[in-house]
């Protein structure tokens, strides 16, 4: 009997548009033949905190499930490090609970071979002065789904969270972020970066909820993304929810795109638009693999990071540039009507900057802000 079926994830706390195909994802999956590989439950205590929590898990063939506990004592200041990777279809689910003034700096580098497919589900649940500050990567070959919900219930608990993805193939990244404000002066801040290449497709949604009782509270999201490919699909969706007066929210997205001057002023370096693409993609992820503190984990992201191509990185880019520059001739086709630019290129996060400056806006598909439902 075949029992497999569409699961929702990634569901937005309030619906938009349906015609936008953004209220949430489905994957497909067989209930019947998933393997239940069990809890694991770590409790980081005053004792044990000095020594980062490392969980590194890889799914196998066929369809798996597997869940996580992690509670952080009062006052305690934990680090953990999620590795997670599958052959097949994974499905992670990660409970953190953070008592009184516990602080948890959390690294997650989420992947998937070629035609697999990985689902991490991360909540958090935040007592008065507790905070998360994670920094999740999101890269592989196969198809992405990152879910992540955080309750702020205490008064002064607060919440970051860096996302960095690189898409490519025809890849799928999903991302849901859905911040709660239940206490008061609680704070969030989201940060989302990105470049899709090749055919990939990306939804990212963030949600930033304040509830009745949460005054004094902030919230800030934004996503930058690089478009490089005409046949990439993007899908941005900031959204707002207000039940309380005395708050303040902000959202904003930017696009960005090689435009023909960047790509130029690469092609007059002997870097063709391939190589450029690269070089780009790779800069937009690589500073969130910079801010990873452990040495072996640093190591295997850069190593996932790298292209078959030949491909600079950032610091190898600007040197080359700033060696060759009088004397690489030019190699590809030329935009017509350019003329050389007689200024220094400057580090790879100049040319993103100057790309994003331009703020393609019009492939954000909202940008909402929402009174809460009234039950």
């Amino acid at each position: 009997m075949n029992t497999s079926e569409q699961l929702v994830v990634n569901k937005l706390p309030t619906r938009t548009w349906n015609h936008l195909q953004v209220n949430e994802a489905t994957i497909p999956w067989n209930v019947a033949d998933t393997a239940d590989l069990g809890t694991d439950s770590y409790a980081i205590t005053a004792e044990n905190q000095a020594q980062p929590l490392h969980i590194d898990l890889t799914g196998a063939a066929g369809f798996s499930r597997k869940h996580i506990a992690v509670d952080v004592a009062a006052g305690v200041q934990a680090t953990a490090y999620m590795v997670l990777d599958t052959q097949g279809s994974f499905a992670v689910e990660t409970a953190f609970k953070l008592h009184d003034a516990a602080s948890l700096r959390l690294v997650q580098v989420l992947g998937a071979q070629d035609g697999a497919l990985l689902y991490a589900k991360t909540d958090a649940d935040c007592a008065p002065g507790a905070g998360v500050d994670m920094t999740q990567i999101l890269m592989g070959r196969g198809d992405l789904y990152s879910d992540n919900d955080t309750e702020l219930v205490g008064d002064g608990s607060h919440y970051s969270a860096q996302i960095g993805y690189l898409g490519r193939g025809s890849q799928t990244i999903d991302v849901n972020v859905v911040v709660n404000h239940y206490g008061k002066n609680t704070e969030c801040e989201i940060d989302t970066s990105g470049a899709l290449k090749d055919a990939a497709k990306k939804v990212f949604r963030g949600t930033i909820d304040f509830k009745t009782g949460s005054s004094n509270s902030v919230g800030n999201e934004k996503e930058t993304v690089l478009m490089l490919g005409d046949d990439v699909i993007n899908k941005t969706v900031p959204l707002i929810l207000c039940a309380e007066e005395n708050v303040v929210g902000n959202h904003g997205a930017t696009i960005g795109e090689l435009d023909d001057e960047t790509l130029f002023y690469f092609e007059s370096r002997g870097i063709s638009r391939a190589q450029a693409e690269n070089i780009l993609a790779r800069a937009s992820i690589e500073r969130f693999a910079r801010t990873v503190d452990d040495e072996a984990l640093r190591a295997q992201t850069k190593e996932t990071l790298s292209f078959p191509m030949n491909v600079y990185s950032s610091n190898e880019l600007f040197d080359y540039l700033i060696v060759k520059k009088s004397t690489t001739k030019l190699e590809g086709p030329i935009p017509r009507q350019q003329k050389p630019i007689n200024r220094p290129l400057g580090t790879v996060a100049g040319i993103l900057s100057k790309i994003f400056n331009q703020k393609r806006d019009r492939r954000i598909i909202s940008a909402l802000i929402i009174p809460h439902p009234q039950n």
